[in-house]
């Protein structure tokens, strides 16, 4: 009997951390499973999720970042139809289109916490709720500070990595995941992900 309750705690336990968000998770951020862990990168299924978007204008980029994070920092600092103050949470997520003419619109996002079921309407009209359904993705991580030459130079390595394999993906866009503050110097976390087909 008591061999059985030590393997039911094994078991629970092992359920417990799975619920466990990742370590690069510090701030509430949307859940995945991973499907495969490759060599340089790995696959993995999101769970369907909500956003709070605004236009990035990706012909400039800096600023393009600055002002649509600006944005969306006055979402969650209370410029809500409800006035709500809501707690950051990660990643800071942009859409770069990599064909001319782009077949989507650049964006930057943050993730709507989980424990916020129903998200105020923004005031300002640029900004704009979303749902994402669950979607399968392709993520290359990596450290250090994030600039749109190190993002750009990790996503062509992932495709690269992702066509030796003979792995489809859309190609036509890449999504950039940011998960520290400007202010944190060390263990920075950044992500580049394709679409998986």
């Amino acid at each position: 009997m008591e061999s059985r309750n030590l393997m039911l705690l094994s078991w629970l336990a092992v359920l417990v951390v799975a619920e466990e968000p990742p370590s690069f998770c510090k701030l509430d951020c949307p859940k995945y499973q991973l499907v495969e862990q490759y060599d340089k990168f790995e696959h993995r299924i999101y769970e369907e999720s909500r956003w709070v978007t605004t236009s990035l204008n990706a012909d400039h980029y800096m600023f393009g970042i600055m002002n649509s994070f600006r944005h969306l920092f006055k979402y969650i600092s209370g410029e809500n139809s409800e006035g709500l103050k809501i707690n950051m949470t990660v990643p800071v997520l942009t859409v770069v289109p990599l064909i001319k003419p782009p077949t989507v619109n650049a964006t930057m996002s943050f993730f709507v916490p989980h424990a916020l079921e129903n998200p105020p309407t923004p005031s300002d009209p640029a900004v704009y709720l979303k749902n994402s359904p669950p979607m399968s993705v392709y993520v290359k991580t990596f450290g250090g500070y994030a600039f749109d030459y190190t993002y750009s130079k990790k996503a062509k390595a992932l495709a690269e990595e992702l066509r030796t394999l003979g792995l489809q993906f859309d190609d036509s866009f890449v999504l950039r995941a940011g998960y520290d503050a400007p202010f944190k110097l060390f263990d920075r976390h950044n992500e580049v992900w394709f679409l998986a087909k």
